[in-house]
């Protein structure tokens, strides 16, 4: 974080000033301590990007998380202000000062209202979004796929499944696990019933559009394992006639920047969805710049959400909101070149 501690010391003394407090006891010591590491990854990210809303909006989340799992408010409420009081004990250390005045900030915003409401609301799809989402958590996947084929045969074209139900059944899905509704078993299954009715979908998409002589490598970054919405960024493209190059999750910038180099793309898409990972779009993005041809990146992510200017901190060239968008920023980027 650039303080002048480690952060196993800084870990230490926050505990130990959780435990004085009488906040933890000695059986939870190995579940706090991996609290507070996140805690920190969390206010590092959003220290090194300038970024105090990247920290206001994982506080959030995570008290949120810890509420529906039963745990007193003053266990997210405790540590921050554990961590705050042991920095500012940290002599002549401006990072130390700035983390404090994050975490003052975080926890003003705790007041606020903050429970997550349904994303399935009134939308076009909203009936398919929510039977799709049904069959899903009861573990239906053929069901759940003879949904998706038979919306598509009747009309209903890829990009609205795409926009109108999986994207809003995704973000529901996690919005169930962080309240506690359902379990990460729940989660990964209806991820991986959404990937897989993707994977059918690809002969919709190919015949969707005529095509351009323009192509795309998208990938997630390393480190990062969400690849459902760069996936979607991905056929959104193919489906608008560019060529479409997508890496997979968890992508190391070597052999990124190996088959961009090779390829030598028009425009090179970068997904986060962790805003611990932000740092490995950055890293990645100075790597391509190192290419003799490099491309334009363009970076996109729940963290990009949150802070609509980290794209331009991270050197970016562009950046789109969602799927819906990202060929037409794309396009209109590439005509002002």
């Amino acid at each position: 974080m650039g303080i002048n501690v480690s952060r196993d010391s800084l870990v230490s003394a926050v505990y130990d000033d959780l435990k004085g407090k009488g906040l933890v006891s000695p059986g939870d010591r190995e579940l706090c301590i991996q609290d507070i590491n996140y805690h920190l990854d969390y206010l590092e990210e959003a220290i090194s990007n300038s970024s105090p809303e990247l920290f206001d909006d994982y506080v959030l989340w995570a008290d949120v998380l810890l509420r529906n799992l039963g745990l007193p408010e003053e266990c997210l409420r405790g540590s921050l202000k554990s961590i705050e009081k042991v920095m500012l004990e940290i002599p002549d250390d401006e990072t130390a000062s700035l983390a404090s005045s994050y975490i003052s900030g975080s926890l003003r915003k705790l007041e606020m209202e903050h429970e997550p409401p349904s994303y399935i609301r009134d939308q076009p799809l909203r009936d398919l979004a929510e039977k799709y989402l049904e069959l899903v958590l009861n573990t239906e996947a053929r069901k759940a796929r003879d949904l998706i084929i038979s919306s598509l045969e009747s009309g209903v074209n890829v990009e609205d499944i795409y926009l109108h139900v999986f994207e809003p059944v995704q973000h529901e899905i996690g919005r169930l696990w962080q309240t506690n509704r359902i379990s990460v078993a729940h989660e990964h299954y209806a991820t991986s019933v959404t990937q897989m009715i993707m994977s059918e979908l690809y002969p919709y998409i190919y015949r969707a559009s005529e095509r351009k002589n323009l192509r795309l490598v998208a990938a997630c970054v390393n480190n990062e394992l969400h690849e459902i919405g760069i996936r979607m960024v991905s056929d959104f493209f193919e489906i608008n006639g560019w060529d479409s190059v997508y890496l997979g999750a968890s992508t190391p910038p070597e052999d990124f920047s190996k088959i961009v180099d090779e390829l030598k793309p028009d425009l090179v898409a970068v997904s986060a969805t962790m805003t611990f990972n932000v740092g490995h779009v950055r890293r990645l993005i100075e790597t391509l710049g190192e290419l003799d041809d490099s491309p334009p990146v363009m970076v996109g992510g729940y963290p990009f959400k949150v802070d609509t200017e980290l794209w331009r901190k991270v050197g970016a060239d562009l950046h789109a909101a969602s799927a819906s968008t990202a060929v037409r920023v794309a396009e209109e980027f590439l005509k002002t070149e």
